[in-house]
């Protein structure tokens, strides 16, 4: 009677894990908002890193302009990869229910759109970065 207990609770578990996987399989986890992934530097994120590094040695004008860049930069992301993720899920979630792929066009466009300002985003902030740093602090972070 254990034994078959034991054996009953155990199918019934990975068929119930197996059900959550499926369900998680068709929600995406949110992504990065970027069309253009990993080949882009993200020199704000290695400036935060060596802040205070004597080689890169950044004054105090030079701090203060990076902060507010890396502030604006970060809200500007944030605001834009929430509304990605959010028609993500829904195009991925119309499209799971059968919706006709001419349905959903203006939302694919709509979320290019987002991906591309997103993108825009990013590059200013590299162009902006290397406008605040000297040829020498530039080849110290890139």
């Amino acid at each position: 009677m254990k034994t078959n207990f034991l054996k009953l609770f155990t199918a019934l578990a990975l068929v119930m894990s197996i059900g959550v996987f499926s369900l998680n399989a068709q929600i995406p986890k949110p992504s990065k908002p970027f069309l253009i992934h990993d080949k882009l530097p993200h020199l704000s994120g290695t400036i935060k890193v060596l802040w205070d590094d004597e080689d890169l040695a950044l004054s105090n004008e030079q701090k203060e302009k990076l902060s507010a860049l890396r502030q604006n930069t970060v809200k500007q992301v944030k605001a834009l990869g929430k509304k990605i993720n959010k028609l993500e899920v829904y195009i991925v979630r119309a499209t799971l229910d059968g919706i006709k792929p001419q349905n959903l066009k203006d939302d694919m466009f709509k979320l290019a759109k987002l991906r591309a300002k997103a993108s825009m985003v990013h590059l200013e902030c590299i162009y902006n970065t290397r406008e605040i740093l000297s040829l020498e602090q530039l080849e110290i972070i890139e």
